[in-house]
């Protein structure tokens, strides 16, 4: 990373990690279609705290060095911080709660329409609302075509991710969703090998988009 990635992570991070608790919270109520007053959250276990530290940790990292100190940051920051409780709900439920999906949707255009407005750079805001579509609709086909594969829920948070994959450049928008991809596929080997899972088991595919999509943005990885 280079200086300035350094700097947009040492923001990012104490930002995520001073969240980390009341988003630690949230894992426990957002999955329940039933509860009404999810966003209080209730208390969580010490181990649930730490692990929700530890994912903020990692995401405020990549975001702040996606971002660097940029008129992005705060978008980056918002999907750090709405991406940490999501992880841990995909992967314990197999679930992406539009009550999470939605609002970081509508945060992540606000933010980047100002980040364009800032550096006067429409042309990058027209390509992040077109990547997001792009993404959306080959992921919605997936599923349609193999149900077992993708949930609705994957499908919309790889919306999310290709506003800001697309408003770095279209190259991003395919590295970023394709990092994704390869990262569930190691998992799944590494399950299969370890006999911890079958063809059959479901693998929550959320996790790896965001993963593949913050390393190809902090990294650069699209040259």
């Amino acid at each position: 990373m280079a200086t300035t990635a350094w700097a947009g992570a040492a923001v990012a991070i104490p930002i995520c990690l001073a969240a980390s608790p009341y988003l630690a919270r949230l894992t426990l109520t957002v999955a329940d279609r039933g509860d009404t007053a999810w966003y209080r959250g209730v208390t969580p276990s010490w181990r649930r705290l730490a692990v929700t530290a530890g994912i903020g940790l990692v995401l405020g990292a990549l975001s702040g060095g996606a971002a660097g100190l940029s008129a992005l940051l705060p978008a980056f920051i918002l999907l750090a911080l709405t991406s940490t409780p999501l992880i841990m709900i995909d992967y314990e439920h197999h679930r992406l709660p539009n009550r999470l999906i939605y609002p970081t949707a509508a945060g992540a255009i606000v933010l980047l329409v100002i980040a364009a407005a800032s550096r006067d750079d429409w042309p990058a805001l027209l390509r992040s609302v077109e990547g997001g579509a792009a993404v959306f609709a080959v992921l919605y086909t997936i599923m349609f075509v193999s149900p077992r594969s993708f949930g609705y829920g994957d499908a919309r948070l790889g919306g999310v991710l290709g506003l800001y994959l697309g408003f770095h450049s279209w190259a991003a928008v395919y590295y970023g969703i394709l990092g994704g991809f390869v990262l569930g596929a190691g998992v799944a080997i590494v399950l299969l090998a370890a006999r911890r899972a079958t063809c059959k088991t479901a693998i929550a595919f959320g996790p790896m988009l965001v993963l593949g999509t913050l390393l190809v943005l902090a990294f650069d990885l699209t040259q």
